[in-house]
């Protein structure tokens, strides 16, 4: 029978055996950041597209990273596709990250761990031996080594990976762990498309098609996407118009997330009577829930930065501050 043919009883009957299953969420992905879990149904959804937007140096790609390492962590496999970073350099930021989560005063920096994976550290032998000089060194390890056969790094580039790569490995992804797994694409503007399209119709190309294999194997799919010149430029909030491609990426998407500084989008009032408050709102990304298919949208949420640890502080919570489109302070 043709899958796509389905009586409705046969969904009805299949949603009641999930419920009634060891893991009756199993159409969630939790992104691990709980303010943001509560506002969005529960996490990532399967079949769903989810975007990350923000101008550059925010961290887009660091929470995506996140968000994958937090899904292999509960047990979910998970694909990063990497048009950006080398696997090494993503393993790099999760030890990091593993690190900094079990003691974040005594853990070893991004650039102290890079300094052993590229031997300039000073001392000798393999990988444990260098980092047993780093606290937490050896145990961060441990803790990625235990998710590390469900994590799959694809090392990706705009001339060769093509949609229809993306999806060989997804199938090959299930094939291996029986299981959809999470997918990262980072990021969706360097996905190789065939050469005689515009920007606007390669986008709309991705971006459908990554909804579509995102419904066709049953898995989130959270993309990372770059903004146009004018959600760069000084003065004005980033905002989903600012993503750089065609309107399919503000039509596609069933999530679509904004990351932006808080010191540059906070109101004047919030600065002028508090001397201290431009240094310590920039250690601080806003999350901003632009759209959202399955709840509502519109929610604000601030992140501590610790990019020098690999991650953001997962403690989340509601904005309180009154935040505007127009930047009102600069350095």
């Amino acid at each position: 029978m043709d899958p796509k043919f389905t009586p409705l009883m046969e969904v009805l009957e299949r949603t009641d055996q999930r419920l009634r299953s060891d893991s009756p969420d199993a159409t969630f992905w939790p992104t691990g950041f709980g303010v943001l879990d509560d506002a969005i149904g529960g996490g990532l959804r399967a079949g769903s597209l989810s975007l990350i937007a923000g101008p550059q140096g925010l961290g887009k790609s660091t929470f995506a990273l996140q968000v994958a390492r937090n899904a292999v962590v509960s047990g979910r496999p998970a694909i990063y596709f990497s048009y950006e970073l080398e696997a090494e350099n993503l393993l790099m930021k999760l030890v990091g990250l593993e690190a900094a989560e079990m003691d974040p005063m005594e853990c070893p920096s991004i650039q102290q761990i890079r300094s052993v994976f590229e031997a300039t550290d000073g001392t000798e032998g393999g990988l444990v031996d260098r980092m047993q000089a780093l606290p937490n060194g050896v145990q961060a390890l441990l803790q990625v080594h235990s998710y590390a056969e469900r994590f799959v790094a694809y090392r990706s580039t705009s001339m060769h990976t093509t949609l229809d790569v993306i999806a060989d490995a997804i199938k090959e992804l299930i094939s291996r762990t029986g299981e959809s797994p999470l997918v990262v694409v980072d990021y969706l503007q360097k996905v190789c498309e065939p050469e005689g399209a515009d920007d606007n119709e390669k986008i709309t190309r991705i971006t459908e098609r990554l909804k579509d294999l995102s419904i066709e194997f049953a898995c989130p799919v959270l993309a990372v996407a770059a903004a146009d010149r004018e959600g760069l430029e000084p003065g004005s909030r980033m905002r989903a118009r600012h993503m750089r491609g065609s309107t399919a990426l503000a039509y596609e998407p069933d999530l679509v997330m904004i990351l932006n500084t808080k010191t540059d989008i906070v109101a004047k009032h919030h600065l002028v009577y508090d001397g201290e408050a431009a240094a310590r709102f920039r250690n601080y990304a806003v999350l901003t829930i632009e759209k959202n298919r399955s709840g509502f949208d519109g929610g604000e949420f601030e992140f501590r930065k610790r990019f020098e640890q690999g991650r953001f502080e997962t403690n989340g919570k509601v904005v309180t501050e009154k935040l505007v489109d127009e930047r009102v302070f600069t350095e």
